[in-house]
């Protein structure tokens, strides 16, 4: 049974609800299905953010075949409780993700070190072992590594975050410490292919 225990790392109240960590979680951590009853009764910023425009891209497991698309359906009736897109390793069970949050004023959302702690401010005993300014479809972004502990278990991630004109959005590379090298050059390949407006 492969286990996921990304968390989406205490999402900001702006961009979505807490409701998206729990389906997210509640959908893995048992089996790779949807799990009813699931939930944190959690307040509700009104929705002033969307999700990005759907833009071609190439899949993890189209460039492994050793990952796999997960499906994960919302357990609310907002499309924005879960990632654009989520793969995870048959092997290692560690996750790749993609998810974003658009608005009118992207500016709101503070500079990319301010929406980083804030994405990383549930875990604990975290230690960041690297932070460095790093260019994804031409936008400046910050990518964090990391590792810390949640949910009983201590894990290993790159985040990297990046501000458009329009939209932010926040890729993931989730691993156990162990094999987090394995796959990290497929994470930074996915990030390096994608085309975000």
């Amino acid at each position: 049974m492969a286990i996921w225990f990304m968390i989406r790392f205490n999402l900001m109240k702006s961009r979505r609800s807490l409701s998206s960590v729990t389906a997210i979680f509640c959908s893995i951590l048992f089996t790779n299905t949807i799990l009813n009853g699931c939930s944190i009764l959690v307040g509700r910023v009104a929705p002033v953010e969307q999700k990005a425009p759907a833009t071609p891209m190439t899949g993890v497991d189209e460039l492994d075949p050793n990952w796999k698309k997960l499906s994960i359906e919302p357990t609310s009736p907002n499309a924005d409780d879960i990632p654009d897109a989520s793969w995870q390793s048959k092997k290692t069970a560690a996750v790749i993700s993609i998810d974003s949050a658009c608005r009118q004023n992207v500016d709101d959302e503070g500079d990319l070190k301010s929406i980083t702690k804030n994405l990383l401010s549930s875990w604990r005993n975290l230690k960041t072992d690297e932070q460095k300014e790093v260019i994804v479809s031409g936008f400046t972004g910050l990518e964090t590594t990391a590792q810390g502990f949640y949910l009983h278990k201590t894990r290993k991630f790159q985040v990297v975050v990046v501000k458009t004109t329009t939209c932010v959005y926040d890729l993931l590379y989730l691993s156990p410490p162990l094999t987090f090298k394995q796959d990290l050059s497929l994470f930074q390949k996915f990030r390096d292919n994608l085309n975000l407006k």
